[in-house]
């Protein structure tokens, strides 16, 4: 029997570098079923990770398939957020997608309490355990509003405020798809009101305005986002670059990587962190301001004062920030994790570790051949 286009279209999306696994229970064809239609998958099993254009992709297409009925169904499906379209020297060109950062969080516009529900089992089956246990990771933790230690080796990295600063933009934001699938689902944020805190740049920030989902901002704006994500005890998580696309502020109850997460063993070695904190019991004062920002439980009161559980930290400063007597500290790791150079670097890196060097290697040489990755 031939297999269920939406198998296929499954097993194809589960060769990049973030993985798209299979479930017992079926729940990643439902997503599937629900974001494409049959004609949808047809055309997205003809396109590779790497961005080609109409006519490379046409020739992978049966003969019923003319450039123009291509086109037509690319450009919708980019669209609707279902596959990636770059701009590269003056045309347009196309390649296939991940699942998150990437096809989940483009359906803003469109999000219902069915597709809601759907990404959630989805991520509690497998797809959660999937998405951390990729190397490096896509996403990286930063620290909120503190001055960071000048001797560290990647400073520069994790000073989030002085990358905006220095960006050349454009800037947009757009509503968390978390907190809004929640608010779907009648689960409204028990931290913040706030949603919109997702934060894109350059390329991105157009690519998402294009798509309808965010609106252009200034680059005022954008700090002042920043300063009200420590405010209120989100967690902020760049893409895990030196010129990051997009940071994520996040939640603890409703961040669909921090939930996943914290229901790991050893969550901190599923996060790029620089950074841990520590406590200094004799200044302690008790007042468990830090155990209740802490979003990922990682913070206990022993004896009166803040106990700091390290398999659990990830450096976010949310507990520094409020401390009124200056009882903790943000201490920079041993190591210290540095960022991929930009998003294909990145994602290189990642296919190279799921996959290994042999096919990382096949990969790209078909990519330069024009076949499909």
């Amino acid at each position: 029997m031939k297999p269920d286009i939406y198998r296929q279209l499954q097993q194809h999306l589960d060769r990049m570098p973030v993985p798209f696994p299979a479930t017992s229970s079926g729940v990643e064809l439902r997503i599937l079923r629900t974001l494409f239609t049959e004609e949808d998958a047809e055309v997205a099993l003809a396109l590779s990770a790497a961005p080609e254009s109409p006519r490379t992709i046409r020739r992978r297409l049966g003969r019923g398939w003319s450039l123009e009925r291509l086109v037509a169904a690319i450009e919708s499906m980019a669209e609707r957020g279902l596959i990636e379209r770059m701009r590269i020297k003056g045309t347009n060109r196309y390649s296939k997608s991940i699942l998150a950062v990437g096809i989940y969080e483009r359906q803003l516009p469109r999000l219902t309490p069915e597709l809601q529900r759907d990404m959630e089992q989805y991520f509690n089956e497998s797809f959660g355990e999937a998405f951390h246990s990729v190397k490096p990771q896509q996403m990286r933790t930063v620290p909120v509003e503190i001055e960071l230690t000048v001797e560290h080796p990647v400073t520069t990295y994790d000073d989030l405020r002085g990358f905006v600063e220095s960006n050349k933009g454009p800037f947009a934001v757009m509503d968390c798809i978390c907190r809004n699938g929640k608010d779907l689902l009648g689960e409204p944020c028990r931290q913040t009101r706030l949603r919109s805190t997702c934060l894109t740049f350059g390329p991105a920030a157009r690519g998402m305005v294009d798509g309808g989902g965010a609106h252009f901002i200034e680059r005022e704006e954008v700090l002042s986002i920043l300063t009200l994500a420590d405010r209120e005890g989100l967690v902020l998580q760049p893409q895990n670059t030196e010129q990051p696309l997009f940071v994520c502020c996040c939640c603890g109850c409703c961040c669909g990587v921090i939930r996943s997460a914290k229901q790991l063993p050893d969550p901190v070695s599923h996060f790029s962190a620089n950074y841990f904190a520590v406590v200094d019991g004799q200044a302690c004062a008790g007042c468990a301001m830090c155990e209740a920002r802490c979003q990922m439980d990682a913070i206990t009161m022993d004896d009166e004062a803040a106990s700091v559980a390290l398999e659990r930290c990830i450096g976010c400063a949310l507990c520094v920030t409020t401390c009124a007597t200056g009882a903790i500290t943000l201490v920079p790791k041993t190591v210290a994790k540095k960022p991929a150079r930009n998003t294909p670097a990145l994602y290189m890196q990642m296919y190279r570790e799921r996959f290994g060097a042999y096919e990382s290697a096949k990969a790209l040489a078909k990519a330069m051949l024009r076949l499909r990755v």
